[in-house]
């Protein structure tokens, strides 16, 4: 039954005995159980309800306790990039609530949509017979108590921003992008990014994969120089634990993930100071 389908049949309930219009048993049966697993169904019957008695229907409170849908909302972006497997031992929580509500699983799907098309537009450009590089450029803007993404590539999604940390002498101004997710070229692989500050005016740089990779990968961080690029970092990254490189000073680096299969994709990271 669509949420339209049980609005309908809900409205009809109050049809006679009788008459060709009111709802079958299956019908109102039907209604009765997407109801009580549909939060947004709920709500316009709620609405409704206070629209013509004037009052919230009995239970009301019990129903918006039970669905608790919030919480899971808030938490959908983390898992557009995982599979199944993924969800359900790292977000069991959010697995349980999307395998009873109707409303959360309508707009998780409506977002893993979106996520996918913006995954699937050509973020990533050939610039040598094995070499692929970011089309754009990841900021990271360095503040007084935070490090923060002003900019990322296309096709790269941003994280959920985070309250700014107050600093001596004033108030935390705003909420700040720390973390953005992508999908390393065509490869099916996404990881995510995050920066932090590492203090003295340098900056902290994590990296993960977030969704299962039959092979591990290679990470390489270059700081870009007039005369060429320089090794600063290299690590192995492999499953879903991170790796971080830390005190990344203001410049231009390069970060270079290399699969299994000598495939490098290439995303440029710009540090600066911030205004």
């Amino acid at each position: 039954m669509t949420h339209a389908n049980a609005i309908t049949t809900f409205l009809a309930l109050g049809t006679p005995e009788g008459d060709p219009a009111r709802p079958s048993s299956a019908a109102r049966q039907a209604t009765i159980v997407h109801l009580a697993h549909c939060s947004d169904c709920w709500t316009t019957v709620v609405g409704l309800h206070l629209a013509t008695i004037g009052e919230a229907p009995p239970g009301s409170a019990e129903m918006d306790a039970r669905f608790g849908c919030e919480a899971v909302q808030d938490e959908m972006w983390a898992l557009v990039a995982l599979d199944r497997g993924m969800i359900a031992r790292e977000h069991a929580g959010a697995a349980r609530h999307l395998g009873w509500c109707l409303a959360c699983r309508t707009r998780f799907a409506e977002l893993v949509a979106v996520e996918r098309e913006l995954a699937a537009a050509p973020g990533w450009r050939q610039v040598g017979d094995r070499v692929r590089e970011a089309a754009g450029r990841l900021v990271v803007r360095l503040g007084r108590a935070a490090a923060e993404l002003v900019e990322i590539p296309d096709g790269f999604v941003l994280g959920p921003a985070v309250a700014a940390v107050p600093v001596r002498g004033g108030d935390a101004t705003g909420q700040v992008a720390q973390s953005a997710r992508f999908q390393v070229g065509d490869s099916g692989v996404w990881a995510e990014l995050g920066v932090d500050d590492a203090g003295d005016g340098a900056a902290e740089l994590s990296l993960r994969l977030v969704s299962d990779a039959p092979e591990s990968m290679s990470v390489r961080v270059h700081e870009a120089r007039a005369g060429g690029a320089a090794l600063v970092a290299r690590y192995t990254l492999s499953g879903t634990e991170p790796i971080t490189v830390r005190g990344l000073w203001p410049g231009s680096f390069i970060v270079e993930l290399h699969d299994a299969h000598a495939e490098v994709h290439r995303v440029r990271l710009d540090v600066g100071p911030g205004a």
